[in-house]
């Protein structure tokens, strides 16, 4: 059941274009389909509609898939469809897929149970009324989002995308509109929130039907903007396409697709509205060139001075990075532990999306200095006496690359070391391609096993060894808790020790465990090896009697 109520909300943006703004009102739902869909600029929710469940009108799939097949009836009424047929009730439209199952089963239970019809890609042998569609995924989105009344147009709908950074720009963006008073939902790599309800599923990134589902949730909790990390691939299959974003976020560099056709960025272009606004990376040229094509209303950011939007690097040393922060002819300072060219980039686009809600860099740098450490994207533990650790997920080379250069520009001083772990998914290219990034920005170099991989990891290390020069310098241990209590016992004070998981598709559940799990190792190695030095010291106790007191440091 909805909420009803009658308070006026309001999101102001200031696109800095060279048109005139527009001003946007999010109507009652009820004229929507009339007025079409509203511009970006401002925002004003009136009213919200009322579900009666008990009164709930059949929606009619012929005017919802003009372009799919009927047989055995002109049209289908669908109140309620189920993916299982076990589970179906008298009136159930019953869902079938390609290759899922037995089809006759499927067929004999429906009828059983009543099913009014079945939902699939093909015609099946069946006496009852079948609504056939290209795809069965893409059916259910557009019919959940007609179900909710298009819950995608009763918030500011954000879209983050790219090659690598979106997770850190999503928890940036929603870091900042909650501090600026916005109930926001959000979903990413590392957990998701309706607005009220944090969440660490087990579940990767949903799309679709789910996606428009959490999205009516999130309305329902009053949330007025949400920001969602978009899944390449499910934008190139299409499965965004039942709802429109206001604003998209594009992140790192776009890179070449390992298939023809469109990119997930050209796919989502035709899903933004019409006054829709693309934030995007102005030192990433296949980007421009694409919106220039798109002849989209783009705006840009970036890392040098003279980015319409900025997060400039003044400094980054002892685990700190000092930034300034431009829009047009204003600038503030911001001073964050989040290190690293590739943080600051994701900064300047969280920024981007805080001066289009109409707010001054000085407010925006006051907010986003709060997050202090984003899981598994550079996060340092830090002890003193022992080295630090940085935590990264990598998975790419570039993220793999970009984390030794941060830790080399923002550590103590001392050794870099990188603790890389490789698995069976690694082609031959990117594993030598990875040997030849960790002997060019590590001093030293340790090579392990992803968990429960260790089978192939004696052939996968020598492809990696393919890319390195000396390679006497690169240790090779299997054992991924082995080679990072290895690393802390040989590592000195002042040394950074990066260690790249490179576990690339997780859920948040999964992702968040390994992290924890991985901390709880460091933790335990560096107070293994404070005990040791105490019983050390001890031992020696009655032969120092006397003798001057030494600081732990110079011990």
């Amino acid at each position: 059941m909805r909420h009803a109520f009658d308070v006026r909300q309001s999101v102001s943006f200031r696109t800095l274009l060279d048109d005139d703004s527009v001003n946007k009102e999010l109507v009652p739902l009820s004229k929507v389909s009339v007025m079409g869909a509203p511009p970006m600029t401002s925002m004003t929710v009136e009213s919200y509609s009322v579900e009666d469940d008990s009164s709930a009108t059949p929606m009619m799939l012929a005017a919802l898939f003009p372009e799919a097949k009927f047989f055995g009836c002109e049209d289908l009424g669908v109140s309620n469809v189920v993916e299982v047929a076990s589970d179906c009730d008298q009136g159930d439209v019953v869902l079938y897929r390609i290759g899922e199952g037995d089809p006759n089963e499927l067929i004999s239970v429906a009828l059983a149970r009543g099913a009014g019809g079945i939902l699939t890609e093909q015609l099946l042998p069946c006496p009852l009324p079948q609504c056939i569609v290209g795809s069965v995924d893409h059916a259910l989105a557009r019919i959940a989002a007609a179900k909710h009344g298009q819950p995608d147009r009763t918030l500011l709908t954000v879209g983050v995308l790219g090659h690598s950074g979106k997770t850190s720009t999503c928890l940036l963006a929603a870091t900042l509109t909650k501090a600026l008073g916005i109930r926001t939902a959000y979903q990413c790599d590392l957990g998701s929130s309706d607005g009220v309800v944090n969440e660490t599923s087990s579940r990767r990134l949903c799309y679709g039907s789910e996606l428009i589902e959490w999205i009516a949730e999130s309305s329902d909790c009053l949330s007025r903007i949400a920001i969602i990390e978009i899944d390449e691939t499910a934008a190139r299959d299409g499965h965004y396409d039942s709802m429109q974003f206001d604003v998209l976020m594009v992140t790192g560099k776009r890179e070449l697709s390992e298939d023809f056709g469109p990119c997930g960025l050209q796919c989502l272009l035709e899903q933004l509205t019409p006054t829709g606004i693309v934030i995007a990376p102005g030192d990433d040229t296949k980007t421009v060139r694409l919106l220039d094509e798109a002849r989209c209303k783009p705006i840009f950011y970036g890392t040098s001075t003279d980015s319409e939007f900025g997060a400039i690097m003044i400094d980054q040393s002892g685990g700190m990075a000092t930034l300034m922060l431009t829009a047009g002819d204003t600038s503030a300072m911001m001073e964050t532990p989040l290190c690293g060219i590739s943080m600051a980039s994701n900064i300047a686009a969280a920024a981007a999306l805080g001066s289009l809600l109409g707010h001054s860099p000085h407010e925006i740098a006051k907010h986003l200095s709060t997050l202090r450490s984003i899981p598994g994207r550079g996060q340092r533990l830090v002890d003193f006496g022992h080295a630090t650790v940085v935590l990264e997920s990598g998975g790419t080379l570039d993220r793999v690359t970009e984390a030794l250069r941060t830790a080399k520009a923002a550590g103590a001083g001392g050794r870099v070391w990188c603790v890389l772990a490789i698995g069976e998914a690694d082609d031959d290219d990117l594993l030598a391609s990875y040997g030849h990034a960790i002997e060019r920005f590590a001093h030293h170099c340790v090579v392990t096993s992803r968990p429960n991989q260790s089978g192939s990891f004696l052939q996968r290390s020598h492809q990696l060894l393919d890319g390195v020069k000396e390679c006497a310098a690169i240790r090779l241990v299997a054992d991924q808790d082995k080679a990072i209590e290895w690393a802390i016992e040989s590592s000195r004070a002042r040394d950074t020790i990066v260690v790249i998981t490179n576990q690339r598709v997780q859920s948040a559940h999964e992702s968040r465990t390994e992290i924890d799990r991985l901390t709880r190792l460091v933790d335990a190695a560096r107070s293994k090896q404070d005990a040791e030095e105490e019983a050390a010291s001890g031992a020696d106790h009655a032969a120092d009697v006397g003798a001057p007191i030494k600081l732990k440091l110079f011990r």
